[in-house]
């Protein structure tokens, strides 16, 4: 049984006799009771109510199909696009790899370059699971958007930390606190990367999200010498999406 609560406009083409074939009006209706109703009234109604009774055939036929759930139905010429997945985002900290200072940073960049001299730089995550993720499955994923920065390899290495970036810091202590590498990523613009390899089974694939409030910490590193990659934490970056 189908209720209909909420208002929809249906056109109602020539119902006004010859003189108005090609008229049209919008009729627009609340129809707070089942369509087992509606046609009930329609079969009762007598030849002279004709106006209303082609008002009220168009009605059956438009709400019979907008009342049903829009998942049940495929938009004319178009399927229905699956849902945007779920996920959060981290706090993202610089790390220069020469001198061991951390800095907070509005834009998340990994960068390795022949003629820095040594300061490369890596990218510090801080990611702390929401209640909503509780009981899903959780996976790490880089999605760069097509204003996000780009050269060279594309490639990322992805590493745990032992402990979370404590903040700004101006020299060595704590460092970076690499812990395991768990896999190699490809990144392109416009879409997620895709993993070249994975040495671990933890966020690589689908993972049970942990409990709410824990904190995880991360790394993100270049792979060949040439390698520069940037985006806005706001639209894109690193992210673990949960299902």
């Amino acid at each position: 049984m189908v209720y209909i609560t909420r208002r929809e406009s249906v056109a109602l083409e020539g119902v006004f006799g010859h003189q108005h074939h090609s008229s049209s009006i919008t009729l627009s209706v609340d129809i707070p009771f089942p369509l087992t109703t509606l046609a009930s009234i329609y079969t009762s109604l007598s030849p002279f109510d004709m106006l209303f009774q082609s008002i009220l055939a168009t009605v059956i036929a438009a709400v019979s199909v907008l009342g049903a759930p829009l998942e049940d139905h495929a938009v004319e010429g178009r399927s229905i696009e699956p849902r945007a997945p779920k996920f959060f985002t981290p706090t993202v900290w610089s790390y220069n790899v020469r001198n061991g200072a951390i800095s907070s940073t509005t834009r998340g960049v990994v960068s390795k370059y022949d003629s820095n001299n040594g300061n490369d730089i890596t990218a510090l995550l801080t990611f702390k699971y929401p209640a909503a993720a509780v009981g899903k499955q959780c996976q790490f994923v880089f999605y760069l958007n097509h204003g996000g920065n780009l050269h060279g390899s594309g490639k990322l290495d992805f590493y745990s930390s032992n402990s979370p970036a404590p903040g700004p810091t101006s020299g060595w202590g704590p460092g970076n606190q690499r812990n395991q590498h768990l896999g190699r990523l490809s990144v392109v613009r416009g879409a997620d990367a895709t993993w070249d390899a994975t040495y671990f089974s933890y966020l690589t694939k689908k993972t049970p999200c942990k409990a709410a409030g824990t904190v995880e910490a991360f790394e993100l590193v270049g792979v060949y010498d040439n390698d520069f990659v940037s985006w806005n934490p706001s639209v894109a970056g690193p992210r673990i999406v949960w299902t």
